[in-house]
């Protein structure tokens, strides 16, 4: 039955964000252009009249822009506890991340219970509060028929476990800080503990 659920699911999942088309965030940049002396603000708003809540080195790797503004000037970036804006003029673009695909390395989790769900090329590794961690063997993954590339089905095969999965690229939050995460996930483990449905953000390593 849960199995069911979860195509529907797919399906109106589908019909919402099908006309969505295509983004390329979020994606990891570098900070460029920043003197060796000098930090990279953070502010609260895409303004550089806004207060900074925060700083990057000036040799910064691996920052996750979540979104940009609408004239493509700021980009939404997170850390803990928070979010803030950076202005683009001083991140350069990771080279090789393509929207087609579901982006790896992945890590993903959520609340109530705690669950955290890191995708790598050859494995993937359930970790949930109380319980053992758990490996899990990627078998197949595609985009939703009928929908763009801003949602990943993916299935995943474990030992007397399975579990399926839908990433969806947007705006997620925890519901514990103010961070914001750039990809939803929503997924199913069926086997031997069980059925259990669970919801969740994730984020670019």
């Amino acid at each position: 039955m849960l199995k069911y659920l979860f195509i529907l699911a797919i399906s109106l999942l589908g019909a919402n964000t099908a006309s969505a088309g295509w983004t390329d965030y979020p994606g990891l940049y570098d900070v460029v252009d920043v003197a060796a002396d000098d930090v990279l603000n953070v502010r609260e708003g895409p303004s550089a009249s806004t207060p900074i809540v925060n700083t990057l080195a000036p040799n910064q790797r691996d920052v996750e822009v979540v979104d940009v503004s609408p004239d493509e000037r700021w980009g939404l970036v997170s850390f803990p506890e928070g979010s803030g804006w950076v202005s683009m003029r001083y991140l350069a673009r990771q080279p090789g991340q393509n929207p087609r695909y579901l982006p790896k390395p992945l890590g993903c989790g959520g609340t109530e219970p705690f669950w955290s769900l890191d995708i790598n090329n050859q494995t993937a590794q359930f970790d949930i509060m109380g319980g053992e961690p758990r490996t899990f063997t990627p078998v197949w993954e595609s985009k939703p028929e009928g929908m763009q590339a801003i949602s990943y089905a993916v299935k995943m095969q474990g030992r007397g476990e399975e579990i399926t999965a839908v990433v969806t690229r947007k705006q997620c939050s925890d519901g514990m800080s103010e961070a914001v995460y750039g990809f939803s996930i929503d997924l199913i483990m069926s086997g031997d503990y069980g059925n259990y449905y669970y919801s969740g953000c994730c984020s670019l390593y």
